[in-house]
């Protein structure tokens, strides 16, 4: 087992055949031994490529037996059937020409815990390599390259069977395609938020059980390092776009094409194919048309060279035996340095060897495995280019290709076998032209006013006008997050970071960039953060910006350690608190997924009325949204007050079972429940008919009568990462009435028994409940404004959550509709408005009350009817840091959660970013 998570660890031997993936399992570190001979079974589907018009596909889809179809970009369409025979589909009208789709087999300084053990592939120690015999430094070097590049922000598509997004070695790497949602980038697939699944024509990226090769690959290449989980990729930073063109052991080549035209389009630098297999005709055209496509794109594709232990010089298999300039043919090796025994070769066919004998990586199933095969060669080649992407972004294909192939070690066992002799090595990745170097110190420090230094050295910059842009961000989650409102000083000099964490000082006039300090000092709290540095020279940048990890507090004592992941009762090796990755509780556990309203009443407010008439006018306008009902508290049990009872239906419990989702899972609920969101109707107004031109008459619309329930304004939660010695990490409502009286519940992991709360610098708050996990207190009034609240413990310490609590107003008041005027026209009668409507509500086991659309406008017959008022929303979450800062998610530091890894306790370089 995998620490507390109940994850199974197995290894995966893959004697192939072909590119097939007949695997052996054993246990790891276990007792017993789970046999299994594959990577699972497809889905069973046969597909067909049809030439058909357009009147014909659309029958298609209404066959019997068809299960999806799609176009391809050949204009034909590929059919996927389940027991349908080419003939049944040649008889269905306009369908002119019916081929089978051909499918062709897949190619089957660390931290991390497993990596000392079986992380030969990253650093061979000639010890850590299972059941083989090792040459140290047989390996891709990759822990060497990592201080230059961990490939952020390059995204490398895996077209493959599929993908396991709830991986905890994969999170943090699956790409964002930011223009999913209404399909903005024109690629016809709504909904394509993290890829696309070919094979199922749909966002199902994960392919279920059938995913566990392109799962196997996704991690050799991404996963990431110093997270306390596995062992690593060979680029831990790079963003994964999954592309799931098959199941099981094969992929359908048409769809294989169509993916990598989809990963050209949609920002992929490199793709890796690790599938092939011997097929002519119109599959390999199109096949080679979506390669040049590619390269035309500017984008690198890597193919496994097979698993059948021929002569790729001789035994063509497609993409393998591909000439484009833009693609890469990877043989296996094993951890001794010598040819894999089941991987193909060819002097002028098989570029270079890498590591691919027992590599460990992950699985679908949240577990590991140990897998063979040139499939897990090639994305480690695919990884390492994307390295080399990240460090020159201008670069051409063909100067990274020539740059990864003349980097390779020379090994004896290769030449003749690979057009290089060598294997994959990244030693050489920081020899770049990369003018600037850094010296990051004083990266560890108790917290308070915190005070590192950057020495950043150039030979050859020269004189002018220097200038240095600092960032800082702080790791909430598994994310590091920009640090906006952090105030820092330099020289004398004081700014605010700005919402990528970032703030720029001059330096003055320099003859030159010979070791200069930079020595900025800002007041941090307990956390791991990430200080950046970018050196200017007369308003251009010199290099690329570059990173350290800065730890502060008790963050000290772990460099780069580790933030366990979540799970009922326990945390992963060398963690602390749970995270986003774990399941998300039930919400008398740990908070609903977003959106739910669980249990709990909501009474809609009362429906407005009004009427407009006028000899010659238009209808009415509708009323506004009502004010939120008088239903039950939210969080209550049979409308208590939340958090009074503690059995009440509403409360969560103090020790939850089930982690609480961040902002991208469903927010953590405050202790009863939901946001107190609520809902109403209005009413449209009615116009008397009339007739005739006339003077200009008008019609008031009606007002909505407020409701009795709690004011609209208050609500909100901030969020806070684990902040001070009691590990705060919540606030809510964080919006209050100004007439006080608002039961308001902050949430930690370490609060004190017999807590007092301090609203401002002088309003005692009543404290109602005290626990480890919870303390809730009854807000004082106080005029409106934003306030520090500062909890005490009876021993003296205290930690202030600044700017957290907002007090608003209390005033409310229904809205109201007018209605328009005319001249010269026949009046008409209003239609009905006020129909409710309902917002997503809040999550919780209190339930949350639903946000009221506003009434619809009624239409006259001579008249335009009014428009209905518009409906309530729910409340953000906002993330704060210790000082009141707000957390940012940031392209600066997106890809950084894995320079944990990175020991700068001494002194260190920094990664390039």
């Amino acid at each position: 087992m995998f620490g507390t998570r109940g994850k199974a660890v197995v290894l995966v031997a893959a004697a192939v055949a072909g590119y097939a993936g007949a695997a052996a399992f054993s246990a790891l570190a276990l007792p017993s031994v789970e046999i299994a001979s594959d990577y699972g079974p497809g889905d069973g589907l046969t597909r067909y490529v049809v030439t058909a018009s357009a009147d014909a596909v659309t029958g298609l889809d209404g066959l019997p037996g068809v299960v999806n179809s799609q176009r391809l970009s050949d204009g034909r369409t590929l059919v996927a059937t389940d027991g349908l025979t080419p003939a049944e589909l040649q008889r269905v009208p306009g369908v002119s020409a019916v081929e089978v789709s051909p499918s062709v087999p897949v190619m089957a300084s660390v931290t991390d815990p497993y990596w000392p053990n079986y992380g030969w592939n990253l650093d061979n120690t000639g010890t850590n390599a299972y059941s083989q015999t090792a040459v140290a430094d047989a390996d891709t070097d990759a822990p060497d390259a990592w201080p230059t590049s961990t490939g952020s922000p390059v995204v490398v598509a895996v077209v493959d069977t599929g993908y396991y997004t709830a991986h905890p070695d994969l999170q943090g790497a699956l790409w964002t395609n930011p223009d999913c949602a209404t399909d903005a980038d024109g690629g016809g697939r709504v909904g394509d938020c993290h890829g696309w699944n070919f094979t199922t024509d749909s966002p199902d990226v994960d392919n279920g059980s059938y995913g566990t090769h392109g799962t196997s690959v996704a991690g050799v290449i991404a996963a990431r390092a110093g997270n306390g989980e596995g062992s690593a990729g060979v680029a831990p930073g790079v963003q994964i776009m999954p592309l799931v063109v098959g199941s099981g052991e094969s992929v359908d080549v048409y769809l294989g094409a169509e993916a990598i035209r989809y990963a050209a389009d949609h920002g992929a630098s490199v793709i890796n194919a690790s599938w092939g297999g011997a097929f002519s005709g119109p599959a390999l055209d199109t096949l080679k048309s979506a390669v040049a496509y590619a390269a035309a794109k500017g984008v690198l594709v890597v193919a496994a060279a097979g698993n059948d232990s021929a002569n790729r010089d001789t035994s063509i298999v497609y993409p393998a035996s591909l000439t484009d300039p833009n693609l890469i043919t990877v043989g296996a090796a094993t951890a001794g340095d010598t040819v894999s025994d089941f991987s193909a070769y060819g002097a002028s066919s098989v570029d270079l060897f890498a590591p691919g004998t027992l590599v460990f990586t992950t699985w679908n199933d949240g577990g590991y495995r140990l897998v063979s095969g040139t499939s897990i060669a090639a994305p480690q080649v695919a990884a390492a280019l994307a390295l080399y992407r990240a460090v020159d972004p201008s670069a051409t294909t063909a100067q990274l290709r020539d740059r990864l192939l003349a980097d390779v070690d020379p090994v004896p066992a290769f030449v003749g076998k690979s057009v290089t002799g060598g294997r994959l090595s990244l030693t050489h990745l920081g020899d770049s032209n990369d003018a600037v170097r850094y010296a990051f110190t004083s990266m560890t420090s108790p917290a308070g006013t915190v005070s590192p230094h950057v020495a950043a050295t150039d030979p050859d910059a020269g004189v002018g006008a220097y200038s240095v842009e600092l960032g800082i961000g702080m790791e909430y989650g598994r994310e590091v997050m920009a640090l906006s409102g952090a105030v820092v000083t330099l020289g004398g000099t004081s700014a605010t970071t700005d919402d990528d964490g970032l703030v720029h000082f001059d330096l003055g006039s320099l003859s030159g960039l010979d070791g200069v300090d930079i020595a900025p000092s800002v007041d941090l709290e307990d956390g791991r953060y990430v200080l950046t540095a970018q050196v200017y020279r007369d308003g251009s940048p010199l290099g690329r910006a570059h990173a350290a990890p800065l730890l502060v507090g008790s963050s000290v004592v772990t460099p780069g350690g580790t933030t366990g992941g979540s799970g009922s009762g326990g945390s992963a090796p060398g963690g602390s608190t749970g995270d986003s990755t774990g399941s998300s509780g039930d919400s008398a556990s740990g908070g609903s997924p977003t959106g739910d309203s669980t249990t709990g009443g909501a009474d809609p407010g009362s429906a407005g009325s009004g009427s407009g008439s006028g000899p010659a006018g238009s209808g009415g306008s509708g009323g506004s949204t009502g004010d939120p009902g008088a239903g039950p508290a939210p969080g209550s049990s049979g409308g208590s007050t939340p958090g009074d009872s503690p059995s009440g239906s509403g409360s969560v419990p103090e020790e939850p079972t089930g982690s609480a989702p961040d902002a991208t899972g469903g927010s953590t609920p405050p202790a009863g429940g939901g946001s107190p969101i609520g809902s109403g109707t209005g009413s449209s107004g009615s116009g008397s008919s009339g007739s005739g031109p006339g003077s200009a008459g008008s019609g008031d619309g009606g007002s909505a009568a407020p409701g009795a329930g709690p004011v609209p304004e208050e609500g909100g939660t901030v969020e806070f990462p684990a902040v001070g010695s009691f590990r705060i990490t919540s606030l809510s409502p964080a919006r209050v009435s100004t007439d006080g009286g608002t039961l308001v519940i902050i949430v930690g992991e370490a609060l004190p028994s017999g807590a007092r709360v301090l609203v401002g610098t002088s309003a005692s708050a009543t404290v109602t409940r005290s626990s480890a996990t919870e303390v809730v207190f009854r807000a004082p009034a106080r005029v409106a404004g934003t306030y520090t609240v500062t909890v005490f413990a009876p021993d003296g310490r205290s930690t202030a959550l600044d700017s957290a609590l907002e007090y608003v107003d209390a005033t409310a008041s229904g809205g109201a509709g007018s209605g328009g005027s005319g001249s010269a026209g026949s009046g008409g009668s209003g239609g009905a408005g006020g129909s409710d409507g309902t917002a997503p509500g809040g999550s919780g086991t209190g339930g949350s009350d639903a946000g009221g659309a506003g009434g619809s406008g009624g239409s006259g017959s001579a008249g335009s009817g009014g428009s209905g008022g518009s409906g309530g929303t729910t409340d953000p979450v906002v993330r704060r840091g210790p000082h009141g800062e707000r957390l940012v998610q940031s392209a600066h530091f997106a890809g950084l959660s894995s320079i944990w890894s990175l020991d700068c306790s001494a002194a260190c370089a920094g990664v390039a970013i």
